[in-house]
């Protein structure tokens, strides 16, 4: 499956221009009014920022002209989300939630009446807007979802319960997924609806208070019976899929660029340390390992980046992106930024672990990244999946968009020999390895293979010592990765099977119990006798 752009962008020039702008203004911006320490101390960011914001129309980037908005590029959307991350991470991702989970299914998907209708105002940040698929029992498994948009002859009947919904007790406006079931109960298909939080049955919940992203509301909500009438739908009736996963897709690119940022950002504060910091052997910026780490942060930065702006590349001539290649961005970005923000906590040393250097807040807000969208394991198993396929997507990407036939031709060598491994040498039953198994190698070979094939690209197209550098380091990564996949990962030693993980574990208790403190909190909610409706038994 392929994901395009869906709307009429301005001209290549008109765009740079704007995103030059942005990024200006952001700069100037953050200097003057974005409180990182308070705003993660809060658990708010402030209506100044959400205000200003959208005056400056950074809600429509995605969004045409004719209806308010900026209609960028997608080269300049990552620029101006990389430089958000880099001012402040949990400030960037609360900004790319409210525009493609948010803003994007509205745009690329809703009738003509409802973007006339609600374009304007999202566009222009009067509405925020919020996408109300993840369940207690479901987050990207949209076959798992439990929600249900019941037909009738008005439209529909809403239920159900969704959590960690960005933005949801902000937002005038959810796209909600669910189910569409007939009378008879017979599921139709996944269906879109545009559901104003307004609507009676909407029920705002609890707010659910994150480790990162703390300015970030992020809350359950429920529909009790909300009467959805037929112009609400987003994209066609009993294909909500397609919505779903191009909100996902974009959310993904998004993501990456947010990571590329905020990696950008702390290079310069381990550079910055390191350079003023004198240890027992001189300059910290002159020891061999604090600068392999800042190598390796450098590499990654360029790799990923160079990874996304492929990808931008392609969908600003027009052209489709096959979903893996949104993943594959995603999965890159946040796991090299966890890899990089771990690294400027450690070369901080106890400053890294100092609040007020903001060190710890870029650490916890980067943790979320391998989680959201799509968990590293799982995507790593998505694009495993694809590996395991000489003929998928990842495969023409690496030999049209990246001229890499080497890299292709050694990557499925290598899947071929991964799946002729016997699974005996894990302690398995005698045959092939198991598929999730082999699908999680093949996805990491898969993902160092593109960020490999984009490196030398890049080091071919503009020779410099620090490009030749990025290509070598992630040639050896792949070469690693596929070594990990055909001879056996270290994991592979200690793979256990279920019961043995139970008795292993429960063994545990021998020496630590299994402690579960019960302690009394805070008194939370309404007394029964002040509440609207009296309690049943009137006491």
């Amino acid at each position: 499956m392929k994901v395009a752009n869906r709307y009429e962008a301005v001209s290549d020039g008109e765009s740079r221009a704007r995103g030059d702008a942005l990024v200006a203004w952001l700069r100037d911006y953050a200097e003057r009014r974005v409180n990182s320490r308070l705003i993660d101390e809060r658990r708010c960011i402030p209506p100044h920022v959400a205000l200003d914001f959208g005056n400056r129309g950074l809600f429509g980037v995605q969004v045409e002209e004719r209806f308010g908005g900026l209609a960028l590029r997608n080269r300049e959307i990552a620029r101006i989300l990389e430089q958000a991350a880099a001012i402040d991470l949990g400030l960037g991702t609360w900004l790319l939630t409210s525009l493609f989970p948010g803003v994007r299914p509205i745009a690329a998907f809703a009738t003509a009446r409802l973007k006339a209708e609600l374009l304007p105002l999202l566009a222009q940040g009067r509405m925020l807007a919020g996408y109300a698929q993840t369940e207690p029992g479901a987050g990207t498994h949209f076959a798992a979802m439990s929600a249900r948009a019941q037909a009738n002859a008005r439209g529909w009947s809403l239920t159900g319960e969704k959590v960690w919904i960005g933005n949801a007790t902000w937002a005038g406006l959810l796209t909600v997924m669910a189910h569409d079931v007939e009378d008879g109960g017979r599921r139709r298909g996944l269906t879109a609806l545009a559901v104003r939080t307004e609507q009676p049955g909407v029920a705002l919940g609890r707010e659910l208070l994150s480790m990162g992203m703390r300015g970030m509301v992020q809350s359950e909500v429920a529909f009790h019976d909300v009467a959805v009438g037929p112009d609400a739908l987003v994209g066609e009736r009993g294909k909500g899929l397609e919505v779903g996963v191009d909100s996902m897709s974009w959310s993904r690119f998004a993501i990456a660029a947010t990571c590329v940022g905020a990696m950008k950002r702390c290079a310069q504060l381990m550079l910055r340390f390191a350079s003023r910091r004198t240890i027992a052997t001189g300059k910290l910026v002159e020891h061999p390992v604090l600068l392999a780490s800042l190598g390796e942060a450098v590499a990654r930065i360029r790799g990923a980046e160079g990874l996304l702006y492929r990808v931008a590349e392609v969908l600003d001539r027009g052209d489709g992106v096959a979903v893996e290649l949104f993943a594959a961005c995603k999965f890159v970005g946040s796991e090299f930024l966890w890899q990089t923000a771990d690294g400027l906590v450690q070369s901080l040393g106890s400053r890294g672990y100092d609040e007020a250097n903001l060190a710890p807040q870029l650490l916890r807000d980067a943790r979320v990244t391998r989680i959201f969208e799509g968990t590293s394991e799982a995507l790593a198993a998505f694009l495993g999946a694809a590996a395991l396929v000489p003929s998928s997507e990842i495969y023409t990407f690496l030999r049209r968009e990246l001229d890499a036939d080497a890299l292709a031709d050694e990557l499925a060598a290598s899947v071929g020999r991964l799946r002729a491994r016997d699974g005996a040498a894990l302690g398995l039953a005698a045959g092939e390895l198991p598929r999730a198994w082999q699908c999680a190698l093949a996805g990491s070979a898969a993902s160092w293979a593109l960020v490999a094939a984009v490196a030398a690209q890049d080091a071919a197209r503009a020779p410099a010592p620090e490009l030749a550098r990025v290509a070598d380091w992630s040639r050896r990564q792949f070469a690693d990765s596929l070594e990990r996949a055909t001879r056996g990962a270290p994991a592979e030693s200690v793979l256990f099977d279920a019961t043995q993980a139970e008795k292993a574990v429960s063994a545990l208790a021998e020496s630590v119990g299994d402690p579960e403190p019960r302690l009394p909190g805070e008194k939370r909610g309404l007394d029964p006798l002040l509440r609207r409706t009296p309690p049943a038994n009137g006491s």
